[in-house]
């Protein structure tokens, strides 16, 4: 049981130092988020077991110093992923919005909806339905 403690803090510390790559991409990280979860299961359940059976309390004091250890890399992780999801997944701001919908208003070969699509001569008779056809200029698409 203790080198299959030792081997899986050992491939969690591992991740964690994968995690910190700063060309990691939001998929790779999922990945390495999920691996890392099993592992603390994997430890924590070893952990519990040293904790309840073991009756030398050096041995005590270092698993519950491993499980704080194993916190603190959890964290990191579940950290660097959320920065990443941020980087990754950040939405259009109202000014970004506004400003792509007077950029596509401006330009004069087409018209362009405010709902970000550019249309030719025809499109009305393609796509009635949309917002630009019915004489709205505000942008309808959230």
């Amino acid at each position: 049981m203790q080198q299959n403690l030792n081997r899986n803090i050992q491939q969690l510390t591992a991740l964690v130092k994968n995690a910190g790559n700063k060309k990691l991409l939001w998929e790779e990280m999922q990945i390495i988020s999920k691996k890392a979860f099993e592992l603390q299961d994997l430890i924590m359940a070893d952990l519990d077991e040293i904790e309840t059976s073991e009756t030398d309390i050096t041995k005590i004091q270092a698993a519950f110093a491993a499980r704080e250890s194993i916190w603190d890399m959890m964290k990191q992780i579940t950290t660097r992923e959320l920065e990443l999801k941020e980087k990754t997944h950040r939405k259009e701001t109202l000014a970004e919005r506004e400003k792509r919908h007077q950029e596509a208003l401006s330009e004069d070969d087409h018209h362009h909806c405010c709902c970000g699509h550019t249309h030719s001569d025809d499109c009305h008779h393609q796509h009635p339905d949309h917002c630009c056809h019915k004489g709205d200029k505000s942008c309808q698409k959230k």
